[in-house]
C-alpha cells in the first residue's frame, strides 16, 4: 500500500472499536444529552509554535440510573460489569465518546531540516469513549483514547489548511515527524465541588479541585489542581477544561441541587484554574515508543494556569480562556501561551 492509502484504512481500522458499538440499536431511549465542541490555538497568543492547535467534540449520554440504560452502552456491559466502583448506586452516569486531533511543532518552522534541540513534528487523531459517574458534590471520569500518531494522524494536512485559512506560509518541516504508531491512553479524574449549594441562583462562588493519574503508550502522568469561579447563575457543571486525556463534555448534574435561575436562565462567570503534571511519558517529546525517532528531554513537571469567562444561557455554555503552559522540555526558549475555546450544548 502507498502512504496515501495507508494513512485513512489505520483510522478506519481504529473507528471499527468504536462505530458499529455505538451506532447497533440507537434509538429513542438514547435520545438527548450533551455536545461539547472544544477549540484550542496559539494564534490567540500571536504565536504559531510548540502545542500549536487542537480541536475535540465529544458527546455524553443524558444521565443514566445504570449503564444498561443506554443501548450504546450494550457492547461494553461485561466490561463495566468487571471494573470497580463505576457502578456505585446514588450516582447519575453517562457514556462519553469523543473524536478529536492535536498538532505539535517546533519553535522555527520555516527549517527544512531536523531541529535537534526543539521538539518534533507530530499530531494526535484519536477517538475516545468512557464512562462518567457523578453526584452534586462530586464527578469520577474514567476515559480510554485510542488513535494514531505520524503522518496517520493528518496533523500536516490539518495545519496547512488552517494556514490557507489564515493566508499563512506552510510550515517546512514535517518530513521530519514522528513516524506512524497506534498509541492509547487510559484516564481517570476526580472532582469535587465545594461548597455544596442548596440552590444555584444569584451570586456566587465555587471551589473545584480535581485530582488523576492517566497511564499509556502516548503519554503517562499524575495530576492535581484546582478551578475557582465566581459569578452568576454558576452552571450544574463541574468547571471548564481545556483539551486533554481527562477532558469530557460537561455532563451537568441534573435535577440534584433544585436550581432556581433568575435573569431567565441567564448565568455569567469568571474563573481561574491550574493543572500540575508530573509527567512520566509524552510521545510528543520522547518520540516514538518502538522505533528510534527524534527527542528531546522531558521535564518532570509541567503546569497550566488557566482564567477567562464563562457563559450560560439554560442548557448552554460558551467559555473562553488563556492558557499559560510551563516549559515543557529542556531546552525550550519560554513558556507558551494559548487560547481555548469551549461550547457545550445540553439538549
Amino acid at each position: 500500500m502507498t502512504p496515501s492509502i495507508l494513512k485513512p484504512t489505520a483510522f478506519c481500522l481504529l473507528t471499527t472499536l468504536f462505530i458499529p458499538s455505538i451506532t447497533l440499536g440507537a434509538g429513542k431511549d438514547d435520545a438527548g444529552g450533551t455536545l461539547g465542541l472544544y477549540l484550542e490555538n496559539d494564534m490567540f497568543a500571536g504565536t504559531d509554535r510548540q502545542y500549536t492547535s487542537g480541536f475535540k467534540l465529544s458527546w455524553s449520554s443524558r444521565d443514566l440510573e445504570q449503564y444498561s440504560d443506554s443501548r450504546y452502552a450494550s457492547p461494553f456491559l461485561p466490561l463495566f460489569d468487571i471494573l470497580p466502583y463505576i457502578n456505585e448506586k446514588n450516582y447519575q452516569k453517562n457514556l462519553v465518546f469523543a473524536l478529536g486531533q492535536n498538532i505539535y511543532t517546533p519553535t522555527d518552522t520555516d527549517a527544512y531540516e531536523l531541529l535537534k534541540n526543539d521538539r518534533p513534528y507530530s499530531g494526535w487523531l484519536y477517538l475516545g469513549m468512557g464512562v462518567v459517574w457523578k453526584d452534586e458534590v462530586v464527578r469520577n471520569s474514567l476515559v480510554l483514547d485510542i488513535g494514531v500518531v505520524g503522518p496517520w494522524s493528518y496533523a500536516q494536512e490539518a495545519q496547512r489548511k488552517i494556514h490557507d485559512l489564515r493566508g499563512l506560509d506552510h510550515p517546512k518541516g514535517w518530513d521530519n515527524q514522528l513516524g506512524n504508531e497506534i498509541g492509547f491512553i487510559i484516564t481517570y479524574e476526580r472532582t469535587w465541588r465545594w461548597p455544596k449549594h442548596e440552590r444555584r441562583s444569584g451570586l456566587d462562588w465555587e471551589l473545584l479541585p480535581h485530582a488523576g493519574i492517566s497511564l499509556g503508550t502516548v503519554s503517562t502522568f499524575i495530576n492535581l489542581g484546582g478551578e475557582f469561579r465566581a459569578g452568576l447563575n454558576l452552571p450544574d457543571d463541574f468547571g471548564t477544561a481545556s483539551i486533554g486525556p481527562s477532558a469530557t463534555t460537561s455532563t451537568p448534574v441534573d435535577g440534584m441541587l433544585g436550581s432556581d435561575r433568575s435573569w431567565f436562565d441567564i448565568g455569567a462567570y469568571l474563573f481561574a484554574r491550574v493543572d500540575g503534571r508530573a509527567v512520566g511519558r509524552n510521545i510528543f517529546l520522547d518520540g516514538n515508543t518502538f522505533s528510534n525517532s527524534h527527542s528531546v528531554d522531558t521535564n518532570p513537571f509541567v503546569a497550566d494556569l488557566s482564567v477567562g469567562a464563562a457563559v450560560n444561557y439554560k442548557n448552554t455554555k460558551l467559555a473562553y480562556a488563556l492558557v499559560y503552559r510551563t516549559k515543557e522540555f529542556e531546552g525550550q526558549d519560554e513558556a507558551q501561551v494559548f487560547g481555548t475555546v469551549s461550547l457545550n450544548w445540553t439538549f
